[in-house]
């Protein structure tokens, strides 16, 4: 435009001159100017032609110019349009977490690993990648802090299962989530999961202890549903009155459906034990599941096989004591824990638990009462802890699919069975794609 502009400029410059210097004359007439002869003419003419030209062509080659910058911006914008629509959708309002940001790096977990998420072996259980971090962060707006692992896209094969346990609940933020294998923040017996509790806001209570003999079972632990109680011992012939030692309650129900706040769940009750000194085991209540969360800015894609498990621990059963000679009740199980998965797109085709922990079985002349089972990654209750000969009794069933089992009642100068776990709380948050799959309990969900 500009060699245009200038052409433009030189031939109005040259007319104005020639309409204020020169007078123009009919071929053959004279004038005061001065005749315009035929080659002037035709000097003129050619002038004209050649400008003519030349302007054209600035004008022509201009716009070709000007187009082709037009063609390259709207190609331009047509890519960053691209770009917007094939960008992989954000987690909007990624709950608990303040900072919501994934790694840049990728992570695949080929073996058995086991991450604490709390204590002198914080960590993953393995050298982290480049772009892949395990974190401590507070949890918004409320409660107990969070372990973190940021990463870009996480696998865990069929031959894996990662362990986590610690004080503080894990978290994963990432692109995308394949698991193949497990996440197992289920406690043991008397080791909660990660962010589990030993005793915690819903912890069963403690069995009553009668006279010399008679013990009563420890309660269930509570989160989603409620425990049940542990198992009662009379107390007829040692007792001036007769008289019986209770089992311990379950814990209360705390929490909300859609998990406002990750937390784990809470151990069971304690049986008696003595205070004097005594060849007795103690033995534990089971201890609370722990709490995993996943956030996944893509998809959380679950395998048939794989699946996160967050189920309460088992009671340890009653011991028969050497000296003096006594035997004691069944601990409570524990409850299950918490599993919170948001993503746009969610496909569970394994199983996804958070069932409570079998209540202990009451010792007896035979020996000790049989530990109730952990809370397992199905859909089937954990058994309670067998009985072991005369004035013994076995431990109550953890939650499932059908409530928590009370332990039962010992006879005479007995040792009652330890109560049930109860369940803790699953929820699915998706926005476009869901496939629940198996959960133990029903997942509750939300989109956003």
């Amino acid at each position: 435009m500009r060699q245009y502009r200038a052409a433009l400029a030189a031939l109005l410059g040259t007319g104005v001159c020639w309409a204020g210097a020169c007078s123009f004359t009919p071929s053959g007439a004279t004038g005061g100017g001065g005749d315009v002869d035929a080659a002037d003419e035709v000097a003129v003419d050619a002038a004209d032609a050649d400008g003519e030209a030349s302007d054209d062509a600035a004008i022509t080659d201009d716009a070709a110019i000007t187009d082709a910058a037009i063609d390259a911006a709207a190609i331009d914008a047509a890519a960053i349009d691209a770009a917007t629509i094939d960008a992989p959708p954000v987690v909007a309002d990624v709950v608990h977490v303040p900072d919501d940001s994934i790694g840049t790096g990728d992570l695949t977990i080929t073996t058995d690993l086991t991450a604490q998420t709390s204590g002198a072996g914080f960590g993953l259980g393995m050298a982290l990648p480049a772009g892949v971090t395990f974190t401590v962060s507070a949890q918004d707006p409320a409660g107990p802090e969070l372990a973190v692992l940021r990463v870009r896209h996480l696998t865990v094969l069929a031959s894996a299962d990662l362990r986590v346990v610690g004080t503080r609940p894990f978290v994963i933020l990432a692109d995308t989530v394949v698991l193949g294998g497990i996440i197992d923040a289920g406690a043991r017996l008397g080791v909660p999961g990660a962010g589990g509790a030993t005793a915690g806001t819903g912890a069963g209570l403690n069995g009553e202890h009668v006279a010399s003999f008679s013990d009563g079972g420890g309660g269930g632990g509570s989160f989603g549903t409620r425990g049940a109680r542990g198992g009662d011992a009379p107390c007829l012939a040692d007792c001036i009155v007769d008289d019986t030692a209770e089992g311990g309650g379950a814990g209360p129900i705390y929490g909300t459906d859609n998990l406002a706040v990750l937390e784990g769940g809470s151990g069971g009750g304690r049986s008696y034990f003595p205070t004097v000194p005594t060849m007795c085991t103690a033995g534990a209540p089971g201890a609370g599941g722990g709490a995993v969360q996943v956030a996944a800015r893509t998809s959380i894609m679950i395998s048939a096989g794989g699946g996160i498990n967050a189920g309460g621990g088992g009671g340890t059963g009653g011991d028969r004591c050497q000296l003096p000679m006594n035997a004691l009740a069944g601990h409570g199980g524990g409850s299950g824990g918490a599993i919170y998965l948001q993503a746009p797109v969610i496909i569970n085709d394994g199983v996804l638990a958070a069932n409570g922990g079998g209540g202990g079985g009451g010792s007896g002349n035979g020996g000790d009462g049989g530990n109730g089972g952990d809370g397992a990654l199905a859909t089937t209750a954990a058994p309670g802890g067998t009985a072991n000969g005369m004035y013994s009794a076995t431990g109550g069933a953890g939650a499932a699919s059908t409530a928590a089992v009370a332990g039962t009642t010992a006879i005479d100068r007995g040792n009652g069975g330890g109560g049930g776990g109860g369940l803790g709380r699953i929820h699915l948050r998706y926005r476009t794609t869901l496939t629940a799959g198996t959960s133990s309990p029903t997942a509750t969900t939300s989109t956003y």
